[in-house]
């Protein structure tokens, strides 16, 4: 991405900062309240979360895997990670959405669910969220963590045991520390997503070793 596009999206959330921006659990808020005739779409909260929705849909789709849900839906949740990480990864700085992306609907007792659970930690977490500590150039820092985060999403989208809770958390804490440029966040991120793969190396590892061994 040229230096010219992210000064323009500096301008844009300073100018947004000002008029006081909601924050992504009060727009999540609205739309699990929402009653209409149809769910909301994914094109709808991209609209609504404008220039932050890459944070904004780590958050959302990476607090999910704290809900229970059927099997199989990890991998679900986790394809539309892999597509907004990796688009993050090659330098984007707005969401693009395919047709079937798109359209995906979500349900609002689903996003009910997920702000009854998960809610008041995501708004503490907006809470003590602010800019600081952000490393410079942003430009390829977003790259490293959209990288990151495809990794995680991959490992998110596997339907195993234990594969999606801790790095789906990783990821949604990523998405708080680029929406509010938290540089704290962002090692917080970095350290869970880091311990959650040396963790799952450690169990599958040695399920594969006792395997042998048995063989």
């Amino acid at each position: 991405m040229s230096p010219l596009a992210f000064s323009r999206i500096r301008r844009e959330f300073r100018r947004q900062k000002g008029r006081r921006q909601r924050r992504i659990s009060a727009i999540l808020r609205s739309f699990s309240n929402r009653r209409s005739a149809t769910d909301p779409t994914i094109q709808d909260l991209s609209l609504a979360f404008d220039t932050r929705a890459f944070g904004a849909f780590f958050i959302l789709f990476g607090s999910l895997n704290l809900v229970p849900l059927p099997p199989g839906a990890s991998t679900v949740f986790g394809l539309p990670l892999i597509l907004f990480a990796l688009q993050l990864a090659v330098g984007r700085h707005r969401v693009w959405l395919p047709e079937r992306v798109r359209t995906i609907r979500l349900k609002p007792e689903t996003l009910a669910s997920l702000m009854t659970k998960v809610g008041p930690l995501i708004r503490r977490a907006e809470r003590l969220a602010r800019h600081r500590m952000w490393p410079q150039p942003e430009g390829l820092l977003l790259c490293v963590v959209g990288w990151i985060c495809l990794f995680l999403a991959v490992i998110v989208a596997i339907p195993f045991p234990l594969t999606n809770m801790a790095p789906g958390v990783a990821i949604a804490i990523a998405g708080i520390a680029i929406t509010a440029r938290d540089g704290l966040w962002l090692i917080a991120a970095a350290v869970l997503g880091a311990a959650s793969v040396l963790f799952l190396i450690g169990v599958y590892g040695g399920a594969v070793l006792a395997l042998v061994h048995m063989l």
